[in-house]
């Protein structure tokens, strides 16, 4: 009858000190659990189809455009208009669909904003998807309150199901956001984007924008098209919208 006591003793201290243990675990890595993950890149493609771009809503009107200086000369009476003398157009593109421009911070040197005229030339709207999703200053995430009232398209057609990836409207009350990608990184999830779609472009210098980098890609030393990577997510939105590119011209 001793010998049962002691077995019984035994497996129960057995069990006591394997419960303490499991407890003790659990306990002790929860400081681990609980530490904030470095930022994660992912690379998923959002395009918005060229033939489907919706009417913009206000938009400016032109005069008429046949040239990239005609173009310039658009797009400058546009953001003149906005009221905000802050910015101004840098880079200008031609596409086969549509003339395009880069509008810039002179204080911060930050891209702003990003526009288009339609292929006939006859009006100024805002650039659909990154810079109207994902530009957490000027575009739709912080209310459009950059580009005096003027919206643009709405960038229907959007794939893949995720949420926004704008950061809360608490973390955009700084004009200088850090954002987690930072443009090397950007520059690589480009890269290794377009190794896969498109084996021998490359993406060039990232321009930052709030929220986001836009990058001009190249093929055989030739500017080839655009997209822009998420500085929070990492995703990448081509901008197959443009089609074929013509010609670009940079501010002096």
């Amino acid at each position: 009858m001793r010998i049962v006591w002691l077995a019984l003793a035994f497996v129960g201290t057995l069990a006591v000190g394997l419960l303490l243990g499991l407890l003790l675990g659990a306990f002790g890595t929860g400081g681990e659990q609980g530490s904030t993950p470095p930022p994660r890149t992912v690379t998923v493609e959002k395009t918005v189809p060229s033939r489907e771009t919706p009417k913009p809503a206000t938009t400016t009107p032109t005069h008429g455009v046949g040239s990239l200086d005609e173009a310039r000369s658009a797009f400058q009476r546009a953001v003149e208009g906005f009221g905000n003398p802050n910015l101004k157009v840098t880079e200008v593109m031609e596409f086969a669909n549509n003339y395009y421009a880069e509008v810039e911070e002179k204080d911060t040197g930050m891209g702003a904003m990003e526009l288009l005229i339609s292929s006939s030339g006859s009006r100024v709207y805002q650039e659909p998807g990154p810079n109207m999703m994902w530009n957490t200053k000027y575009g739709m995430m912080a209310g459009g309150r950059g580009f005096g009232g003027m919206m643009g398209p709405n960038g229907g057609g959007m794939m893949d199901g995720y949420g926004s990836s704008a950061p809360s409207r608490s973390a955009q009350g700084s004009n200088q956001i850090r954002m987690p990608v930072n443009p090397e990184q950007a520059r690589e999830v480009a890269d290794a984007y377009l190794s896969r779609v498109s084996p021998g472009t490359k993406a060039e210098e990232p321009t930052r924008f709030y929220g986001y980098y836009t990058i001009d890609t190249e093929k055989n030393d030739k500017t080839s098209g655009m997209l822009s990577v998420n500085g929070y997510s990492g995703e990448v939105w081509y901008h197959s919208w443009h089609g074929p590119f013509v010609a670009k011209e940079e501010d002096n």
